[in-house]
């Protein structure tokens, strides 16, 4: 298992970035070398457009993305990797990848490259002992509510709400003037951030974390023997049934969701401060931030991080290898990467590389860094258990978005469901506590 949380704890929002005075990796630019990638829609950043624009510019290697839908992006993907017929490059969120696909089977290990030595969180693309991914930043910080400012304003709610009963007010008061409270896309990933956060903050510590997982995953406990794990999902389930969520999550697509939430038919969405960042950057106009929510399973008011980021990773079919290689090389200097960070700070993964976080919303180093003080910060549950991260795209995560219309499955039934595919999963890998 791995977690290394408090060194990515110490990673994130640390505020300072390491200056390098090394020199631009030399390419020789002869006749031009095209490579492909495919990039879900929401993820193809201007920063990354930047450097794929100097690349052909200075180097006259082109890289041609095929940029996707959101909700299409993951079939799509492994359609493609499965018949062969994938691009050079897959960008994708590191190490949610592995949920989705096995690296070890489709993906270039590159823990070779020279770049792996400057790399800040090199957890973040492990996977089995190797390192299968080129990532741009250490963390996407940490999950909360991103809420519309304007449209809180406009309906009178000036306080954030501190309790469970106050977000439920505040939901009541928004629903009431005909907004919809919550935003939820049929997109499996999102509504799962639900859970994923939640279940971290139900144990409220590091140490419960860790043992919780080692305990699942050695067969020495089912998720059930945890009744706070059922009571984070009926706590979503319960957004369902107060009608507090788009009554479309079933087919609504998460670009459509954002729109919405910009103009302000939606007040909130689940998400984490990556995505705050993107959805600022596609809607400089909208007034958004985001703040942790209260809950009915945590005391103790804890934080979740993301020891995850936005990468490229290697197609094993890829025949430009020796160029991949180059364009990495190229793009681990601060000459190409502070593009990345330009029109959206974050946090480098690349030890001299700016982030620009000068330039970032406010509130996002404001709020971990109070939580950090306080030492109330959890990884969120996904990078605990992420021996099952083969499981969760084609079983846990379509749970939670199916069970709202199901109306009667519960929390415990649904973790119920997915023991039994942790069960087989862990059985025909033949793991310690499944032989």
């Amino acid at each position: 298992m791995r977690t290394k949380t408090k060194k990515l704890a110490a990673l994130v929002m640390s505020g300072v970035m390491t200056l390098s005075i090394a020199a631009p990796v030399a390419v020789q630019a002869d006749d031009k070398v095209e490579l492909t990638g495919m990039v879900q829609q929401s993820r193809w950043y201007s920063g990354l457009q930047n450097m794929v624009e100097k690349l052909e510019e200075d180097e006259n290697i082109s890289i041609e993305f095929e940029v996707v839908p959101d909700d299409q992006y993951d079939n799509l993907m492994k359609m493609r990797l499965n018949s062969h017929e994938a691009p050079d490059l897959i960008a994708y969120q590191f190490a949610d990848l592995y949920a989705a696909v096995d690296p070890e089977e489709f993906f270039v290990p590159l823990d070779d490259e020279e770049w792996m030595a400057k790399v800040k969180a090199p957890e973040i693309t492990e996977y089995n002992g190797k390192h299968y991914g080129y990532c741009f930043e250490a963390s996407n910080g940490f999950q909360g509510l991103i809420y519309n400012k304007d449209v809180f304003e406009k309906n009178g709610i000036t306080e954030l709400p501190k309790t469970l009963d106050e977000f439920y007010a505040v939901c009541d008061k928004l629903k009431e003037a005909g907004v919809v409270p919550i935003a939820m896309p049929s997109d499996t990933w999102v509504p799962q951030i639900w859970m994923t956060s939640g279940m971290s903050r139900a144990l409220g510590t590091e140490e419960a974390c860790e043992d919780f997982a080692n305990k699942i995953l050695t067969n020495q406990a089912k998720f059930n023997d945890y009744p706070e794990m059922a009571a984070v999902i009926d706590e979503y389930l319960d957004l369902f049934k107060k009608g507090y969520v788009n009554d479309d999550y079933m087919t609504v697509s998460y670009d459509e969701i954002l729109g919405r939430l910009a103009s302000g038919e939606i007040a909130m969405i689940y998400g984490a401060t990556e995505i705050l960042t993107s959805i600022e950057e596609s809607y400089p106009d909208a007034n958004l931030t985001i703040f942790n929510p209260p809950v009915g399973y945590d005391d103790k008011d804890v934080l979740a991080y993301l020891p995850t980021a936005m990468g490229l990773a290697v197609n094993k079919d890829t025949e430009n290898m020796d160029t991949i290689k180059k364009v990495f090389d190229l793009w681990s200097t601060p000459e190409y990467g502070n593009l990345y960070f330009q029109s959206r700070p974050g946090f480098p993964n690349i030890e001299g590389i700016d982030g620009n976080e000068s330039a970032m919303n406010p509130d996002i180093p404001k709020i971990y860094n109070e939580y950090m003080e306080d030492g109330r910060v959890v990884a969120q549950m996904n990078q605990y258990i992420d021996t099952l991260q083969p499981l969760f795209g084609n079983t846990i995560w379509v749970y939670y978005l199916e069970a709202p219309s199901k109306g009667n499955m519960d929390g415990k039934d649904i973790l119920d469901r997915f023991q039994k595919d942790v069960d087989k999963f862990m059985t025909e890998k033949g793991a310690e506590g499944w032989k």
